[in-house]
């Protein structure tokens, strides 16, 4: 009887709701390493793997990629969206979190209440394209949602991933699942030799060499990183455009989240919906790399701290 209500508390405890004043962005809670898929294919998410990530939907037919980064905001591409029909989107606009796929048990689909686009963001020029969405209501987190932290400062990192939302078949975009695929970061100057006009508040980044498939992109989808020898992730990049990004010699191009800190914190401070931009950087004794800031949730202040024992395998 007892070993019959394991499962059943696993489960329980994946959707219960986490305090938010007390939730740390970036860590997945709900996912396992032990998956056995091959090291550098393009392939499925994991449940619980991306637990941050979300469909941006029209009529309950995906429009972009986005990342829940604290309980009233979802970060994603300004592109997605025409600012003469804010009006009228926002309310045929939903968010779809807490699911690797369209038939997850754990989706769950929220309002949005307005739609900011960056000042700076003057189409065709894909430069300042970021936006936010401020949600209805507040997200309940639990271990299928949580936020992303956001890298305040430009680093190296050791891995990197991008990821898609993709239709499981051609004439049903209803039906959908997510896929990831490792990426590297481009020098920027490498970059701009491939790019006309690179902003700097832009990044490249293309398919880890030996990977095999390829990872078109989804607009507003964020790409993240870590490091060896801690479990959090960071989002480093929003998706704006890119052809075949994960082919190497087309890189995809992200704008740049450490560059645009200071809006999105002013932005949500308008709306009454801030939270502090603190932490500390502190050197591991048996690392080199320090670790960004990031984004505390609430009023609470937390510390990014580095955790030498914490071991990982993506």
């Amino acid at each position: 009887m007892f070993q019959l209500l394991i499962p059943l508390l696993m489960a329980l405890k994946g959707h219960a709701q986490e305090d938010p004043a007390k939730v740390q962005c970036g860590y997945r809670p709900a996912f396992s390493n032990s998956s056995r898929l091959p090291f550098h294919e393009l392939f499925e998410v994991q449940k619980g793997e991306f637990p941050w990530q979300v469909s941006i939907q029209i009529s309950r037919k995906h429009l972009c990629g986005g990342s829940v980064i604290h309980q009233w905001w979802v970060l994603t591409a300004a592109h997605c969206f025409q600012r003469t029909l804010l009006e009228m989107e926002v309310k045929n606009l939903t968010v779809v979190m807490g699911a690797r796929k369209s038939s997850d048990a754990s989706l769950e689909r929220m309002r949005v209440q307005k739609i900011i686009i960056h000042k700076d963001y003057k189409p065709p020029h894909l430069d300042s394209d970021l936006s936010l969405l401020l949600l209805a209501t507040p997200i309940q987190f639990t271990n299928f949602k949580m936020p992303i932290c956001l890298q305040v400062k430009e680093w190296a990192w050791d891995r990197c991933w991008m990821l898609e939302w993709v239709t499981a078949h051609e004439y049903d975009r209803s039906d959908m699942y997510l896929q990831k695929m490792r990426v590297v970061q481009i020098n920027w100057k490498e970059c701009s030799r491939r790019v006309d006009q690179l902003s700097r508040n832009m990044l490249c980044a293309w398919k880890e060499p030996g990977t095999k498939g390829r990872c078109q992109g989804d607009s507003g989808a964020p790409m993240v990183c870590t490091n060896r020898g801690t479990r959090r992730l960071f989002q480093v990049g929003v998706f704006s455009w890119g052809i075949r990004s994960g082919s190497k010699g087309r890189p995809g191009m992200f704008v740049s989240v450490a560059r645009f800190i200071p809006w999105i914190k002013e932005e949500m401070e308008k709306e009454g919906k801030a939270y502090v931009i603190s932490g500390a950087l502190r050197r591991s004794l048996t690392h080199t790399p320090q670790y960004p800031l990031f984004l505390g949730l609430g009023s609470q202040i937390l510390l990014t701290v580095m955790f030498t024992g914490d071991k990982s395998n993506h």
